[in-house]
């Protein structure tokens, strides 16, 4: 079977494999049948893109179907047809499942919108004493093993997503806080590492759902804002600095997207009113971040570029919307946003030239 390759990736295999064959390293049919080893990923698939949407149509559809009569119907009527629709929808996916495994997914899709929406209707009908937030946790549990059979990681970032959302539990009155992630994050990287072949999306979505659980767990305890920012700077400087080895460019970004826009977030004032040195702290942050922002752009980082941007985009702001005239500040504003682009495509370029070379 061939290894399935992006575009780019399989130009670059192709153009290292005539080099190797011109210096003489390799045969040309040593050099063909490496290369006959890989082929390059089509397109988005037209076929899956309409069997997904169709999904999503018909699992609206039953929805307000079910939603559209429930005043009519008893509880446990309510539950035994919303238990039949999930029933149906999974016993259509594996019955397909052999011959057409798209259309089967899709089957595998409605059930899970199904079970979500079950989850929600369910508790409205039999007044079960929860937060939506325990509804997502449901949701995301229930299709964790779906995801997991399917190798789908559409459904496992989808879970993650739940859980993003779920770890805000820590804001509801009397909440300890979203210690079920204590499990679940492990079986997410775990599922990414064995099942689903180290995939860029989940890697990035499990980050993000760590990062969550750390600022909302801290959140449920009453930790001031400041060292919850500080806390999340400082994890994604050390992801940046020192990236996890499969996922170095993914490292990279995520790493650079939360230490740079928790450390924007830290250059104004108000992020350190509980400390009391909102005179002074930005400040000295501030200066600080510059540094640091000189560093990474003396490496080479892309994502140093934005946050650069970003940052002096922050300050022009700050500094001019006041007493510039407002048609004077749009058009330096767009300029500048322009010359930001300019020096983001320039630098991509040439690092892209590099790494060719």
């Amino acid at each position: 079977m061939k290894r399935k390759v992006s575009k780019p990736q399989y130009a670059f295999l192709k153009q290292e494999f005539n080099f190797l064959e011109q210096q003489g390293k390799l045969e040309s049919e040593d050099a063909k049948d490496l290369l006959a080893l890989y082929e390059p990923k089509g397109a988005t698939n037209f076929v899956r893109l309409l069997l997904v949407f169709g999904a999503i149509l018909v699992g609206v559809g039953i929805l307000s179907f079910i939603a559209g009569n429930w005043d009519g119907l008893i509880p446990f009527s309510k539950f035994g047809l919303i238990v039949i629709a999930f029933i149906l929808s999974y016993s259509a996916g594996y019955k397909l499942e052999p011959n057409y495994e798209r259309t089967a997914r899709s089957m595998y899709y409605i059930g899970a919108a199904i079970y979500g929406a079950g989850i929600f209707l369910v508790g409205q009908s039999f007044h079960l004493q929860h937060t939506v937030y325990t509804d997502f946790l449901l949701w995301a549990v229930g299709i964790l093993p779906l995801a997991y059979y399917l190798k789908d990681q559409l459904l496992a970032v989808f879970a993650s997503v739940f859980l993003i959302i779920y770890s805000f539990t820590a804001f509801e009155p009397g909440s300890f806080g979203p210690y079920w992630l204590l499990l679940l994050l492990p079986i997410l990287f775990w599922m990414n590492e064995k099942r689903f072949g180290r995939k860029s999306s989940l890697f990035v979505m499990s980050t993000l759902l760590a990062t969550a659980f750390i600022v909302n767990t801290l959140e449920a305890f009453h930790f001031d804002e400041w060292i919850s920012m500080l806390i999340v700077f400082t994890g994604g400087l050390l992801i940046a600095l020192f990236p996890i080895k499969h996922f170095r460019t993914e490292s990279s970004w995520i790493g650079s997207f939360l230490f740079g826009t928790v450390g924007i977030m830290l250059t104004f004032p108000y992020s350190w009113r509980e400390w009391q040195l909102e005179t002074i702290a930005p400040y000295i942050f501030t200066a600080l971040f510059i540094i640091l922002l000189v560093y990474f752009l003396k490496q080479d980082s892309l994502p140093a570029i934005l946050i650069t941007c970003a940052l002096i985009y922050r300050y022009y702001t700050d500094i001019t919307y006041d007493f510039m005239p407002k048609s004077l500040f749009f058009i330096i504003g767009g300029l500048l946003l322009i010359a930001f682009g300019f020096w983001f495509e320039k630098s991509r370029r040439e690092t892209v030239k590099r790494h060719e070379e």
